[in-house]
């Protein structure tokens, strides 16, 4: 199946614990961003498969392997969530990871917290970060590469401060490369709630 044609399924499942509200922030995220039905699924267990010792980090890109041996549908497109600390073979850490035009992708909150920086927890800081972090790896699920508009959601993010100053929406250039069944206004960074 083609990323121009709106999934039969769009999916995220935690792997293993995540904080509350973090799948459903999410879902409500990629539903008005990209005009997805979403569907949450029963959690799996943490992804101790794609431990690399040597660096006490998580292979992302295993672990997007096993989801689409875990969900083999090829109308069925999975978004992990995860609470470990991802990396691939180049990078230090990534904050996420994902198919470009293909059907898988992954966010951790490991370094989204603000607890791993020293600093005390902060629900609504986290949910933001994972909103605009899921945003940009279903982008990249959707054929959207980086941008280089500091403001859009699919600017890069090498660091949390990256992170933070960008929005949780498309800018006009990402947002006319979509689908054409992605549809949907911008989202509202204002909104409230999940």
């Amino acid at each position: 199946m083609l990323p121009y044609e709106p999934p039969g399924k769009f999916c995220i499942v935690s792997l293993g614990n995540t904080p509350d509200d973090v799948e459903e922030r999410a879902c409500s995220a990629v539903r008005s961003c990209f005009e997805l039905n979403c569907e949450i699924l029963c959690p799996e267990p943490r992804p101790e498969f794609a431990l690399d010792v040597s660096r006490d980090q998580y292979n992302s890109l295993e672990i997007l392997d096993w989801l689409e041996s875990r969900f083999p549908r090829p109308d069925q497109w999975i978004l992990g969530i995860t609470n470990v600390d991802l990396a691939i073979p180049v990078l230090t850490f990534v904050f996420g990871e994902a198919r470009l035009k293909g059907r898988s992708a992954v966010i951790s909150v490991f370094r989204l917290r603000e607890e791993f920086h020293g600093r005390p927890a902060d629900t609504m800081v986290l949910l933001s970060r994972v909103e605009k972090e899921a945003i940009h790896e279903v982008g990249h699920m959707l054929g959207l590469t980086h941008c280089l508009d500091r403001n859009c959601v699919m600017y890069p993010s090498n660091s949390l401060a990256q992170t933070d100053v960008k929005s949780a929406k498309l800018c006009p250039g990402c947002r006319s490369n979509l689908p054409p069944w992605c549809s949907a206004e911008p989202s509202d960074p204002d909104r409230a709630g999940v």
